[in-house]
């Protein structure tokens, strides 16, 4: 069964932290409910801002949780324009890379950029 679930009766961007939180409340209701098979469909027709940032929070931090194989079964986005496109395939490759990293280089990882974080 696939979910089509329609982004601009959440949120009109794509761009921030704020627009990616309330696709983040989606996917924390819709995924536990999943049986298998099942696809959630988000459909941004008619979103037209994009950021990595975004992508980031919204989708590709789900890889953190679940294999890619899984990921691509179970989300799919359609009717993202050209930047959306691209914004979201740096980040998926992105996740990817962090996903295939040891432990400890994803530990090191984070651990420079919270420092960095602090220092702003």
């Amino acid at each position: 069964m696939v979910k089509n679930i329609l982004v601009t009766e959440y949120t009109n961007s794509g761009f921030t932290q704020d627009d990616a939180e309330k696709i983040v409340a989606v996917l924390k209701a819709e995924l536990p409910n999943l049986s298998d098979g099942d696809v959630l469909s988000f459909d941004f027709s008619n979103v037209k801002f994009f950021t990595t940032l975004f992508f980031n929070i919204a989708f590709t931090s789900l890889l953190k949780e679940m294999p890619f194989e899984e990921y691509s079964k179970k989300i799919v986005l359609e009717n993202l324009s050209e930047v959306g496109e691209r914004a979201y395939k740096h980040s998926l490759e992105n996740a990817k890379r962090f996903a295939a990293m040891s432990k400890e280089e994803r530990e090191t990882r984070e651990q420079i950029i919270a420092e960095i974080l602090a220092d702003e």
